[in-house]
């Protein structure tokens, strides 16, 4: 008779060994954050339409409501920027990094629209992943 490994994970947050209902891709994005007041630049690493990853100069509370803004090319001229609707997250983690910045997980919140952007963003780094 053998003994089975049995997988055990003490954290109310685990779902089992797909963390994720979305897929992410990697990218990299400029996005504006908006969090208490204060606005940033900050440069996305990876997006899904469930929440994305950042870097960014300054931190974020875990916990904490956050508004950001992506920008998508432009149809006339794929070197523009056209600056997208913001949609609200929340931040799932945050931690510092040795380079003084900071790596921000978020959730997005609410209904996503086409307006938002993410859609969009999403089909063209899912694309490019492929080639």
């Amino acid at each position: 008779m053998r003994n089975h490994e049995v997988r055990f994970v003490d954290s109310k947050h685990y779902r089992g060994d797909c963390r994720r209902y979305h897929k992410r891709y990697p990218v990299v994005l400029p996005a504006t954050l908006l969090y208490n007041e204060n606005e940033g630049v900050v440069k996305v690493l990876d997006i899904s339409m469930g929440g994305c990853k950042m870097i960014a100069n300054n931190h974020c509370s875990p916990h904490s409501k956050i508004s950001m803004t992506f920008y998508t090319p432009s149809e006339a001229n794929t070197e523009e920027l056209v600056t997208c609707s913001p949609i609200h997250a929340l931040v799932v983690r945050s931690h510092h990094t040795s380079n003084d910045h900071y790596i921000i997980n978020v959730d997005f919140r609410g209904a996503l629209f086409h307006e938002h952007g993410i859609e969009q963003l999403i089909e063209i780094h899912k694309h490019q992943t492929h080639q």
